[in-house]
């Protein structure tokens, strides 16, 4: 039988890790996000941040070597590793096949040796379409992998995907967070049509996950549908009318600690033989608990901002929504003297 909305959200809490004098940096969460460029250092930010204030207690930014000190700037909060490169970084004529080769191997190098240090990679954030960034992203994915690093796609990296699904087909440990345009790519790519008179979102949904056998894609919407071939799980928590930039950015940072906190307990209870563990996809869990946070954070945002709700009023709002939800209980915050929950 589906869990109710209510019972989703119980299963999430069990496993927020409590706040501690006993704790050490780190038990709470390391994200990495593997993105951003010249043009976009925004989507990197947001998704580390998000992380961060949702309560990882570690965030890493691999980016280029360009945008590095731009999204240093945004916050010293933020490890910023600018190991990759961009063809703009070069005169025409520099760039041999040769020297692309060595380029990317050298970041992909610098990134996986991180991969230990972290609980989950987030690929796509504002990478853009440059080749150079894209094979980094491409090799990122298949090293994590073989590593069994958890992984979230979104953005540029959902691209990536959606012309190269080989690339998570049958990787279980691997969140998607498509939109309606990106998970349309996706689905043409996969041989789903999204049209006729059976054009039932869930229904191609489920079709999108059994051609890719293993990963859990979150349908982002006016309700986000969460499936990995098996199971649906819907979030229908109310969200902020507003659509500004940044948004899928901080839900995917959302889901990546949510990830880290998921497989952390279930490491907990296996450890401790404790029979009671999750009955249902760990990443399933991660993914709904992304999605409760995000959409009730944007709610409150929306409540106080209206129409000049930014993706950075979000990020502040994000902590007291952790709190409402999952530590004390739904009770009532006072939030620049209004009450957000």
């Amino acid at each position: 039988m589906a869990l109710s909305q209510d019972e989703l959200k119980s299963e999430v809490k069990r496993c927020v890790p409590p706040l501690s004098a006993d704790s050490w940096k780190g038990q709470a969460g390391k994200v990495g996000v593997l993105g951003g460029c010249t043009t976009y250092t925004g989507p990197p930010y947001f998704t580390a941040m998000a992380a961060l204030k949702v309560g990882a207690d570690l965030a890493h930014i691999f980016t280029t070597k360009a945008a590095a000190p731009i999204i240093k700037s945004y916050s010293p909060e933020i490890i910023v590793h600018p190991y990759l490169s961009e063809t703009s970084d070069f005169l025409p004529g520099q760039l041999t096949e040769e020297r692309c080769s060595s380029l990317v191997r050298e970041a992909v190098a610098e990134v996986e040796a991180w991969f230990t240090r972290l609980d989950c990679l987030v690929v796509g954030p504002g990478l853009g379409r440059d080749p150079l960034l894209l094979d980094v992203a491409r090799a990122c994915i298949v090293r994590a992998r073989l590593a069994g690093l958890p992984l979230v796609l979104d953005g540029d990296g959902l691209f990536l995907v959606a012309r190269e699904p080989d690339l998570v087909i049958g990787y279980s440990a691997c969140v998607l967070t498509p939109n309606l345009s990106e998970f349309r790519r996706l689905a043409t790519t996969l041989g789903v049509s999204l049209h006729g008179p059976q054009n039932d979102r869930v229904k191609k949904l489920g079709e999108v996950t059994m051609q890719l056998a293993g990963p859990v894609v979150l349908s982002k919407g006016p309700v986000d549908a969460i499936h990995d071939s098996r199971k649906t799980v819907l979030c229908t928590a109310t969200a902020g009318l507003r659509r500004c930039g940044g948004l899928g950015d901080i839900l995917a940072g959302s889901v990546a600690t949510f990830i880290s906190w998921v497989l952390a307990f279930l490491e907990r209870t296996k450890a401790a033989g404790d029979a009671g563990v999750l009955e249902m996809n760990p990443m399933i869990l991660a993914a709904f608990g992304g999605c409760l946070t995000t959409r009730t954070t944007t709610a409150m945002a929306f409540t106080q901002k209206r129409r000049a709700m930014l993706a950075s009023d979000v990020l502040e709002l994000l902590g007291p929504t952790v709190d409402a939800l999952f530590d004390s209980g739904g009770a009532f915050t006072e939030v620049e003297g209004r009450s957000v929950l």
